[in-house]
């Protein structure tokens, strides 16, 4: 059985990848799940004040947990098992890291739908996964 990461930001093509690990975990069976969120550091000072460690840590969590409602809901429907982890950091190298740590065979992740030529310029989260680790893994729109 396979333990499965799943990066989640709370957008649409997130919880698609939560639904299509559902769908194929009929065929391949899931020994639990680690759903991941990723937030954007923030630092003293920012938005004009100075902000205490402990209120970014505060935001953190809260911004993370929002993150991860809808996704551990559908989890839980389901009867599957998981474990949630809220970091902080670059996302792909953080996905990439959290994937190797928690022991992941697979990696479902949703992608915003960039053309090939907008990814090109943009960068991705997703194309930045692909290039640092060595795990399947599986896109989904």
């Amino acid at each position: 059985m396979k333990r499965i990461l799943i990066p989640v930001d709370g957008s649409q093509p997130a919880i698609n990848a939560v639904k299509a690990l559902l769908e194929a975990r009929r065929y391949d069976p899931v020994e639990r799940v680690d759903l991941l969120t990723v937030q954007i550091p923030l630092k003293a000072g920012t938005l004009g004040r100075r902000l205490a460690q402990a209120e970014i840590d505060a935001y953190h969590e809260e911004e993370g947990q929002a993150a991860l409602q809808a996704a551990s809901a559908m989890l839980t429907g389901a009867g599957v098992p998981f474990e949630t982890h809220i970091e902080v950091g670059a996302a792909a190298e953080t996905i990439a890291r959290l994937a190797e740590e928690t022991g992941a065979n697979e990696i479902f992740m949703g992608t915003r739908g960039l053309g090939s030529v907008s990814a090109l310029f943009m960068g991705s989260v997703a194309t930045g996964v692909l290039a640092l680790t060595e795990l399947p893994v599986t896109l989904v729109k």
